[in-house]
């Protein structure tokens, strides 16, 4: 292998190993907001079927005491910064197809990580023998 060439591997692994984060960055966003998504359609069910007082989130794992007014509406963002009035299962519908949509993204995404693995997987042991190629060379 000649010099270029072991360069040439090195820097394509390099942008491997910097997709391979960025996949990774992604996919943890992902599973995180599938999480978040799912928790509030349990949020949802418990306001549906409470009678009395409920548990609403505030942030930063904090909660407060409250009622509902109306269980029959809900405000739902359906993207764009723009919310709209909804049942509750209309919200929960659309929750539920955003989640498959994430479902799907996150499936794409694991499978460029699998692909960048294995394309890391190739290259290591390619610029290793080249590397050592080129010492024995030189020594």
């Amino acid at each position: 292998m000649e010099k270029k060439e072991l360069q040439e591997k090195i820097v394509a692994y390099r942008l491997l190993e910097s997709r391979l984060d960025g996949l990774i960055k992604q996919r943890d966003l992902l599973i995180s907001k599938l999480a978040e998504m799912q928790t509030t359609l349990n949020s949802i069910d418990e306001i549906e079927k409470s009678e009395e007082e409920v548990l609403f989130p505030l942030g930063s794992e904090a909660y407060s005491f409250g009622k509902v007014v109306d269980k029959k509406k809900m405000i739902v963002e359906i993207g764009a910064n723009v919310a709209l009035e909804k049942t509750p299962e209309e919200g929960k519908e659309i929750l539920k197809k955003r989640m498959e949509e994430i479902e799907k993204a996150l499936n794409s995404i694991q499978q460029g990580i699998i692909e960048a693995f294995s394309a890391l997987n190739q290259l290591g042991p390619e610029i290793q023998r080249g590397i050592e190629k080129e010492q024995s060379q030189a020594g």
